[in-house]
């Protein structure tokens, strides 16, 4: 098992996310930074990204070029409060250019990959999720 960890601090209407020594900025919608919407977008293609160069490699084959978009909706509504709509995204789109030398094999990579994915994984499957308040 292995743990990650991420820490955040509220500054005005910002967060200043702390993970491995190095900080990050995440904002509203309508600020300067990213939201947290768009880094959970960056997480999931990226992680799907990797684990496709990850599983490549585990093959012995070469990824060649990979470039990548994801886009997710979500309605507003949910986020401002109306019980009849989620809040989080209704639905995310990844489409994802891969260039290999062996073709037969890259599909069988990415098939596996995605599998494989921890991100698209836990977007897909219902796991637990825990929020422990102090009220300071």
């Amino acid at each position: 098992m292995i743990t990650f960890t991420a820490e955040g601090t509220l500054e005005g209407d910002k967060v200043k996310i702390n993970i491995k020594d190095t900080d990050f900025i995440i904002g509203l919608l309508g600020s300067d930074y990213p939201t947290p919407e768009e880094v959970l977008l960056a997480s999931a293609l990226s992680c799907l990204m990797l684990t496709v160069y990850y599983v490549a490699n585990e093959k012995g084959l070469k990824i060649e070029k990979m470039n990548g978009y994801i886009e997710g909706n979500l309605d507003p509504k949910g986020f401002q409060g109306d019980p009849n709509i989620p809040p989080g995204f209704l639905d995310i789109s990844y489409e994802i250019e891969v260039k290999a030398d062996n073709k037969e094999l890259l599909e069988k990579v990415l098939e596996e990959s995605e599998r494989r994915c921890p991100l698209k994984d836990t977007l897909t499957r219902s796991i637990k999720v825990n929020v422990k308040w102090k009220v300071i």
